[in-house]
């Protein structure tokens, strides 16, 4: 398996109709709200009419980063009209397929469909042999959700998932805004120091980093069931840490002094800002 990550890597479904046109169907459509619809390919729906099967199968193949091999109770068995069966072939597709993903090196992930066993060694064509090598994952309608999770979070060691490329947006995003919003404050103050009458800060000026706290605690929950239960905690600590934190220092300034109030809400808001950005980093952005 590849250790660099492809962050608009493609995933091939590689499958025989007669053996399991419903389950690829259905796999493609869960992995394709795992990673994102328009990074998976099968080829019964992405393959335009009048277009050169072959042609599209290698284009498509030769840009993939993963290759799910399906395996049906048929896909050994399953002959053509003379009775050979069609993985011995030389022209057969499947068997194409996965032999040029091994030859390209591209990380194959072998599934088998309910209690189908991983075929042997004798069973399989001389260019096929080299698939054992690869740990095959099963699959059932029973426990569908746990085992495509399990599938999604192995071939994300190669390919990032839809939800972990929106967190890293995300997390992106609101350290450059929490970190320009303090830069902004902490410029205005050393402008204003030059100035004849110096005046450090406006309570406007000073409350600038507050905008982009809220708007950040905002976007964290918006995103909070993509991450891993076990780390929402820091993102519930992040979000809670920016709301609560500023209503107490805005409440805060019904007690202080008009010359004290810019001063309080600049360091409320570095405070703040802080500790969001260490509960936020905390958590990893790890996606479910």
């Amino acid at each position: 398996m590849s250790t660099k990550r492809k962050e608009n890597g493609k995933i091939f479904i590689s499958y025989r109709r007669a053996d399991a046109r419903g389950v690829a169907g259905r796999l493609g459509d869960s992995l394709g709200q795992y990673f994102g619809d328009n990074r998976v390919f099968r080829d019964i729906e992405d393959i335009a009419g009048g277009a050169d099967f072959g042609d599209v199968i290698k284009q498509n193949l030769a840009n993939a980063d993963a290759v799910i091999v399906l395996m049906g109770e048929k896909w050994l068995s399953i002959t053509d009209s003379d009775g050979n069966r069609r993985l011995d072939d030389p022209n057969d597709w499947v068997a194409e397929e996965i032999s040029l993903a091994i030859q390209s090196g591209i990380p194959v992930f072998p599934v088998l469909i309910e209690n189908t066993p991983m075929p042997r060694a004798e069973e399989l064509p001389e260019k096929l042999k080299p698939l054992l090598r690869y740990n095959a994952l099963s699959i059932s309608d029973n426990r569908w959700k746990f085992d495509v999770l399990r599938l999604g979070k192995i071939i994300s060691f190669d390919i990032p998932s839809a939800s972990e490329k929106i967190l890293d947006r995300v997390r992106a995003a609101i350290s450059f805004a929490l970190f320009a919003a303090l830069t902004f404050v902490a410029a205005t103050i050393s402008w204003n120091s030059f100035q004849e009458n110096p005046i450090l800060l406006e309570l406007w000026q000073s409350g600038a980093p507050f905008v982009v706290i809220i708007s950040s605690a905002l976007l964290l929950a918006s995103v909070l069931n993509l991450v891993d239960k076990d780390k929402q905690r820091y993102i519930y600590a992040s979000i809670i840490t920016g709301a609560v934190g500023s209503l107490i220092f805005f409440i805060s300034l019904v007690f202080l002094e008009r010359p004290q109030e810019p001063m309080v809400i600049f360091f409320g808001g570095t405070l703040i800002t802080t500790l969001m950005f260490a509960f936020m980093n905390m958590s990893g952005f790890k996606a479910k």
